[in-house]
């Protein structure tokens, strides 16, 4: 199964979750030449109880090295924040380790780890959290008593802050240097509007931010309510218990996450182009997607496999776009379903003089698919392709736990990894041209363009003359500063 390998998820260690029907005798029969060693490959699991206060703990023993590690996963991010919130979660899931802890200043953290030669981290992103650690079995009472105040007891040490806001400032200046950031920033907020899931924080939003807006979203987040720890290593259950009880029996509470808006509207179809003085143009297209698990979410991610998530072999977008056009120095696109709405989309680098013809390529290529069937042996390729590597999610103890927390976290099935290579060996050519007329819809399409007034001309004079697939498609032109002003 592949793990969100989408250009617009950031989220730092599990959001990483990637959801990738019916059933056809004919291809369940074709699969029988299909290698049998995967398909009855039966991931392990963690043993997993929960703690009076509603904290689930998973745990698997690995005598293999003298090594112990965790993870203690959040439900709840910045797409949780307010509009005046801006920025407050990143930099609390920050602040938690880099801000110092319980008795310990940043420095004495960093001096006592390094001692310790043990691992400790944190960060918050849109869904969730994770503050982790790493240690030799033998500092586990030390590292654990660290790993707790980080949890309960921040500093949010206001210098630390004061550098955080600092650097994050001078990268928000830097946006508009970096094309593929422009872009980026720029379909989000488009396909989204003024929702959380495309908000972009801009200078004054980090230069609002105080320790009190840190301190205040660390009570309603890190909570144990929903929260999920993960321990494997040299360390027995017997052990671990002890230390649970000794840190985090006393910790109380749930988080604090009101139901998420929906998004009931539609972004206008258009051409966005932002003017840069750069020499190459990036390019963006797509439209809102489907949230999660939809029904049809193997015949999606086979889809995405065939069209262009694969990267090289066998994406199609790739093979036609760079390898035998030679239009675009990278090119990529699928379907990513999202917690409430999903993306589908489209991207490609290319030459301000290829513009036109790259989108429009690109565009023709889902077409082919909304017309023809792909052919048993490409789609058995693919298929082979995600079964061979389904095995790699579990190659650790250490992936394995995170992986079963990621499932828990998202509230995904818990037999997901069970059912999904059959689900995917069950994937027929028609469920995938299905998925191409169902879930892509070209007349929706929102196209944003980064480039030099070349590439603006380009796509002028195609609208012009001959516009193919773009017809109907107004091209205007917006400004950016820290964000797209429109």
């Amino acid at each position: 199964m592949k793990i969100y390998k989408f250009l617009f998820v950031s989220i730092p260690f599990l959001i990483i979750l990637g959801i990738l029907a019916s059933c056809s005798s004919t291809v369940m029969q074709t699969a029988e030449s299909f290698p049998s060693e995967t398909v009855n490959f039966k991931p392990q699991k963690g043993e997993e109880w929960q703690l009076p206060n509603g904290l689930t703990v998973i745990y698997k023993e690995d005598k293999e090295l003298p090594l112990v590690y965790g993870g203690l996963f959040f439900p709840g991010g910045s797409y949780w924040q307010k509009g005046n919130e801006m920025g407050s979660v990143a930099a609390m899931g920050t602040a938690l380790r880099e801000g110092g802890a319980g008795n310990r200043t940043p420095e004495e953290l960093d001096k006592d780890l390094d001692k310790l030669a043990a691992g400790v981290a944190s960060s918050f992103a849109q869904e969730s959290g994770k503050v982790n650690f790493s240690c030799l079995d033998k500092d586990i009472d030390a590292v654990f008593e660290i790993f707790s105040d980080v949890i309960l007891r921040p500093r949010f040490d206001q210098k630390k802050l004061e550098l955080w806001k600092g650097n994050t400032i001078d990268s928000i200046k830097r946006r508009i240097e970096n094309p593929e950031e422009v872009v980026h920033i720029s379909f989000m907020q488009i396909a989204y509007g003024s929702s959380p899931y495309g908000r972009a924080s801009t200078v004054k939003d980090i230069e609002m931010l105080t320790r009190a807006d840190l301190i205040r979203k660390h009570n309603e987040f890190v909570k144990p309510g929903k929260a999920i720890l993960t321990v494997g290593g040299n360390i027995s259950k017997e052990k671990l218990s002890q230390l649970l009880s000794r840190y985090f029996s006393s910790w109380k509470g749930q988080p604090v996450l009101p139901p998420l808006p929906e998004i009931n509207e539609e972004p206008k179809p258009g051409i966005y182009f932002v003017k840069l003085p750069v020499t190459q143009a990036n390019v963006i297209m797509g439209q809102l997607g489907v949230p999660r698990l939809t029904s049809d979410y193997p015949s999606i991610d086979a889809f995405n496999e065939i069209f262009g998530s694969s990267g090289f072999g066998l994406s199609r977008l790739f093979a036609r776009i760079r390898t035998e056009l030679g239009l675009a120095y990278s090119v990529y696109g699928g379907a990513r379903s999202g917690l409430v709405r999903g993306l589908n989309v489209m991207m490609v680098q290319t030459k301000s003089e290829s513009v036109d013809v790259a989108t429009i390529e690109s565009m023709n290529i889902l077409k082919e698919m909304q017309t023809t069937e792909v052919p048993t042996d490409e789609l058995e390729e693919v298929q082979r392709s995600v079964e061979n590597s389904f095995v790699f999610n579990y190659a650790s103890t250490s992936q394995l736990l995170n992986r079963q927390a990621s499932i828990k976290l998202l509230n995904y099935p818990s037999d997901f990894d069970e059912t999904y290579i059959p689900k995917i060996r069950a994937v027929t050519p028609a469920s995938i041209k299905e998925v191409a007329n169902k879930r892509w819809e070209l007349s929706k399409f929102v196209i944003v363009v980064v480039g030099n007034e070349d590439a603006y001309d380009r796509l002028a004079k195609r609208l012009e003359k001959n516009p193919g697939p773009l017809a109907g498609l107004s091209l205007k032109t917006f400004k950016f500063d820290q964000k797209l002003l429109y």
